[in-house]
């Protein structure tokens, strides 16, 4: 596997694995609410120096020299940065907008250390090769993106149309964050069927969610219960459509 690739996807899933499955929801409320005084925020950012030091310094074993000074320059770079930039966040008053503009920060900055890194190759020749090899890396990468990031980013863009009091309590005894599982099953479901090359199955997997949900909303007595659910299941079909087709397209 090409050594640039390698570390670029490598920090990119140590990225996202410390960003949405190893930072619970409370360190995220004490950042916001202590902001740069969050001790949780140091935690969360000594969680990110960690992975990244664990795959610099495997790719300075397989790729570089063994220079620790690498390792430990480059981890710092992404550490404060990291801090900063989710110091920055917390100021926010939250939102879709100041969510991707955090994780395209965090990415810019990484996308930046791997270019330092490897300054011996002209960037341009470097971006398009990394399409061409890392199969497993990239169907990770797919995975990681249409669980837990999606689910953040669908609920965010559907807070201006959250549903009254009333109608969030009338689901008929709902599991609690059954929800949230669902869509995950769903999406998971669907980006299998993109990357196998069997868009029928989407249209499968959207049917028998259908069939599932339609008593439920031709009961609903609030025409907006119906217009929600029909909200998040096309932001979820267009996210997971749309990681699938570049997934698919970077594995040709």
């Amino acid at each position: 596997m090409d050594d640039q690739i390698a570390l670029l996807l490598g920090l990119l899933l140590t990225h996202f694995i410390a960003d949405f499955y190893l930072q619970p929801m409370s360190w995220v409320l004490d950042r916001n609410s202590r902001h740069f005084k969050s001790t949780k925020l140091m935690l969360h950012t000594l969680t990110h120096a960690a992975l990244t030091a664990v795959v610099v310094m495997l790719w300075e074993c397989y790729f570089g020299l063994g220079e620790w000074l690498v390792v430990i320059s480059a981890t710092m770079v992404i550490m404060v940065t990291h801090w900063l930039i989710d110091v920055a966040k917390s100021y926010t008053r939250g939102g879709i907008v100041p969510f991707f503009i955090d994780q395209i920060a965090h990415i810019v900055v990484i996308i930046t250390v791997c270019l330092y890194l490897n300054e011996h190759d002209p960037i341009m020749q470097w971006l398009t090769e990394l399409t061409s090899s890392s199969d497993s890396y990239v169907v990770l990468l797919a995975y990681l993106l249409v669980l837990n990031p999606c689910s953040v980013a669908i609920r965010m863009l559907l807070e201006r149309w959250q549903l009254p009091q009333s109608s969030s309590n009338s689901a008929f005894g709902a599991l609690p964050q059954a929800g949230h599982s669902i869509g995950l099953l769903e999406r998971t479901l669907m980006l299998t069927f993109i990357l196998i090359d069997e868009l029928a199955g989407v249209g499968f997997v959207l049917a028998a969610k259908s069939v599932f949900r339609f008593g439920d909303l031709t009961n609903a007595k609030e025409k907006h219960l119906t217009e929600y659910v029909m909200l998040g299941t096309l932001l979820s079909v267009v996210f997971t459509m749309a990681i699938g087709l570049l997934a698919r397209f970077s594995l040709a």
